[in-house]
């Protein structure tokens, strides 16, 4: 792996990375995203945050929320999947989106990149709603990433406030742990229907959750339908996908 670029600033190391053909951010030694445009689904954690679009039929996701850019893989990944007309990455750190950019080829026209508290940004927001919102809300400490806004009944419900009534909302969470612990929050806002995803090489446990059902039979004709080719499909389908207890299915 080489190193070709970096910048100390305001307390935080930013270095992209090459690995093979893949390009990787780190900040303060925090693996943020990867991006491979020859294998864009390559088992990274990433991989939980878009493919969850698959339960709906892709010209029904039109406008979608991300809270947390980092290097932008998940837009990458999901301009592969889907149809939308408007994606919102919201994101802190300026010099995240910079490097997403420049580094990560987020140019799409329909992609607006916004340098915003996502916390905050999301209480103010008035306008309509989305088919999809991913909150990727991670920090750092000591080297550790940290979700930046815990999964508290407030910030469930101001998810649920801006999700369409058939809208699919993904949260990452630090471990299995973390999301057991807001199924009831979750369930108390109205989302009845969820799965937990997970991956093998990573922790993560990715709460995929919606006021509306979730079919895992549609999920795989989607992704069947999705014109990725069979590696990718493969490596979509070696994800972890159990239903959530307590929610409805």
């Amino acid at each position: 792996m080489s190193v070709i670029w970096e910048l100390d600033s305001l307390g935080t190391h930013y270095s992209v990375r090459r690995s093979g053909a893949s390009i990787r951010l780190y900040s303060n030694r925090v693996f943020h995203s990867q991006w491979n445009a020859n294998k864009p689904f390559a088992g990274g954690v990433w991989d939980c945050l878009s493919l969850p679009v698959l339960y709906r039929p892709v010209e029904c996701t039109r406008r979608i929320l991300l809270l947390g850019v980092g290097g932008g893989a998940v837009i990458r990944q999901l301009q592969q999947l889907c149809q939308f007309s408007h994606l919102s990455g919201v994101e802190v750190d300026a010099q995240h989106l910079q490097i997403a950019r420049f580094w990560f080829g987020v140019n799409d026209e329909r992609v607006e990149l916004i340098h915003a508290d996502a916390i905050r940004w999301l209480a103010d927001y008035d306008g309509e709603p989305f088919d999809l919102i991913i909150d990727d809300l991670f920090g750092h400490q000591e080297g550790e990433p940290v979700r930046a806004c815990p999964l508290t009944a407030y910030w469930v419900s101001l998810l649920r406030e801006h999700l369409d009534t058939r809208g699919i909302l993904v949260v990452n969470c630090v471990n299995a742990p973390e999301l057991k612990r807001a199924v009831a929050e979750l369930s108390d806002a109205g989302f009845g229907y969820g799965y937990r995803w997970t991956l093998p090489a990573y922790e993560n446990a990715i709460g995929v959750l919606s006021p509306d059902s979730l079919q895992a039979r549609d999920w795989s004709r989607h992704l069947e339908n999705s014109g990725l080719d069979t590696r990718a499909q493969r490596q979509a389908r070696s994800t972890i996908r159990r239903p959530l207890r307590y929610l409805k299915l």
